[in-house]
C-alpha cells in the first residue's frame, strides 16, 4: 500500500530530487536545510563519526536560496552544493550515504528554512515509500549543529523500544566550546537556552498536555506520522513549533533524555527566530526579557478549572482568572465549553477537546498579549528561572547564571 499517496495528492510538494534507489535496509534519513552555511561540513563530520547499527542511513542536505538573494549569496550556496557533491564521494562505501540537493531561486513567499525542511522531509517520505517502510525514521537536524557519536543509534533505539510512538524529541545543549566561541557569545547562548528550558518547564506546570521543546534540530518522526500530519509547514520561521504541536495531537511523542545535539551558539541572521538572532539581541541589550512566570500560574489556574467546567459550567466560569476572560472573552469561552460538552461523552474527551481549542497557539498569543500588562510584563530570564526553580523546590546553590543554568538543565532532564 502506498502510504504517501494521499499526502502528495493533497499537499504541494517538489518532484522527487533523488533518482538513485534507497538501500532496502535504510531505516533513518537525516534531513538538513542549508542556507549559506559552510558549518554544514562540521555537522556532517560529526554524523559520519557516529556509531551506527546494521541499518543504512541517508543524509539529505537541502541547499536553498531565494530569488531575491544577491548574486554573492546565490554563488556561495552553489559552491557549497558542489563541495557537498565532492564530500559525498569521500564516503561512497559508507553505510551512511549523503544526498545533496539544491533548490534555486525560491519565490519570496516560500523562501526560508520551512520550505527547505519540508522539501527534504517530503523527499525522505518518498524514499521510505520506495522500500515500503512507513515506520522509517525521518530525523530533523540543522546545518550548524554537531551531534554525539551515539546520536543515530539512540534515536533509532527510541523508536525500537516504543513501538507506539510516532515521533521523539532529543535532548540538547548548545556548543559552549570556549576555544571556538567568544565568552559573550557563550553567555548570551546560555541565557537563550535558559529561556527554552524555562518555557518548557513553565508550560508543563500549567497542566498543558504537550509541554515539548520545539527545536528544528532536535526531533525525529516516522514517515507514516509525517504524512498523516500533513507534512512540514513552509513557514519562514517557527515551522518546527507548528509541526511538533500538530503531531502531538496525533501520536505519542517520546523523549531521548540524553544530550546528543549541540547547536551552534553563534550570532546569525539566516532565520528570523532561534539561537542566532536571539544571541545577537542578548549581546546588544545585555539582558533577556521573557514571559512572566506569574502568567503561567494564571494559565495553570485556567486549565485547573476544566474538571469543574465539565461538571457545572455556570458555577465554574467565575473561577477562570479574570485576565483570561478579559483576553479571550467570557462569552466566547462559554461557547467553546458548551461546544466541547455537546461533542464529548466523558471528562477525558472533554478536556482533550478543550485543549484542542486552548492549544499552544492560544498560549503563545495570550503570553504575547501581556507585553504591556502592568502586573505581568516580561521579566529577566534569571529572575523567572529562579521563580520556576523555587516552584519545583529545586534550589540552585548560587543565583548567578552558572548556578541557575545548571540547575534548570537538571530539572529539565528530570521532568
Amino acid at each position: 500500500m502506498n502510504f504517501t499517496a494521499n499526502y502528495f495528492e493533497r499537499y504541494n510538494s517538489y518532484s522527487a530530487f533523488i533518482t538513485e534507489n534507497p538501500n532496502p535496509d535504510t531505516n533513518l534519513i537525516v534531513v538538513i536545510p542549508c542556507y549559506r552555511d559552510e558549518f554544514i561540513f562540521k555537522t556532517l563530520d560529526s554524523l559520519f563519526a557516529n556509531n551506527i547499527t546494521e541499518v543504512n542511513v541517508e543524509i539529505i542536505v537541502v541547499v536553498n536560496f531565494s530569488v531575491d538573494d544577491n548574486e554573492n549569496t546565490k554563488q556561495l550556496n552553489r559552491n557549497i552544493y558542489n563541495q557537498l557533491k565532492d564530500y559525498k564521494k569521500t564516503f561512497i562505501d559508507s553505510k551512511i550515504r549523503i544526498y545533496p540537493i539544491i533548490i534555486e531561486d525560491v519565490p519570496k513567499k516560500h523562501a526560508g528554512v520551512g520550505n527547505a525542511r519540508k522539501a527534504g522531509m517530503d523527499e525522505a517520505a518518498r524514499r521510505f515509500e520506495k522500500i515500503n517502510n512507513p515506520f522509517g525514521i525521518i530525523v530533523s537536524l540543522d546545518a550548524d549543529t554537531l551531534v554525539h557519536k551515539d546520536y543515530l543509534k539512540e534515536t533509532e533505539k527510541s523508536f525500537e523500544n516504543n513501538k507506539n510512538q510516532g515521533a521523539c524529541l532529543i535532548q540538547f545543549e548548545h556548543d559552549f566550546d570556549a576555544s571556538v566561541y567568544e565568552k559573550e557569545v557563550i553567555t548570551a547562548a546560555k541565557y537563550y537556552e535558559l529561556y527554552l528550558r524555562y518555557f518548557r518547564l513553565a508550560l508543563k506546570l500549567t497542566g498543558f498536555p504537550y509541554p515539548y521543546h520545539t527545536i528544528g534540530s532536535c526531533f525525529a518522526v516516522t514517515a507514516e506520522t509525517y504524512v498523516k500530519a500533513g507534512g512540514m509547514s513552509r513557514r519562514q520561521g517557527g515551522e518546527d513549533f507548528y509541526f511538533i504541536h500538530k503531531i502531538a495531537t496525533l501520536t505519542k511523542i517520546g523523549v531521548v533524555n540524553k544530550k546528543l545535539v549541540y547547536p551552534s551558539p553563534r550570532v546569525s541572521d539566516r532565520v528570523p527566530f532561534g539561537t542566532g538572532p536571539s544571541v545577537k539581541k542578548i549581546i546588544n541589550e545585555k539582558k533577556y526579557m521573557v514571559y512572566n512566570f506569574d502568567a503561567f500560574i494564571r494559565l495553570k489556574e485556567f486549565f485547573g478549572t476544566f474538571d469543574e467546567l465539565y461538571a457545572k459550567t455556570n458555577d465554574a466560569i467565575d473561577e477562570i482568572p479574570k485576565i483570561i476572560k478579559d483576553y479571550y472573552g467570557k462569552e466566547k469561552i462559554i461557547e467553546i465549553i458548551n461546544e466541547c460538552k455537546v461533542n464529548t461523552n466523558s471528562l477525558s474527551n472533554f478536556k482533550k477537546r478543550m485543549f484542542s481549542n486552548f492549544n499552544a497557539f492560544f498560549i503563545i498569543k495570550f503570553l504575547n498579549s501581556l507585553s504591556n500588562h502592568n502586573l505581568l510584563m516580561p521579566e529577566d530570564v534569571l529572575l523567572c528561572s529562579q521563580k520556576l526553580l523555587k516552584y519545583y523546590n529545586f534550589s540552585p546553590e548560587n543565583n548567578d547564571i552558572k548556578g541557575i543554568y545548571q540547575n534548570i538543565i537538571n530539572l529539565d532532564v528530570l521532568h
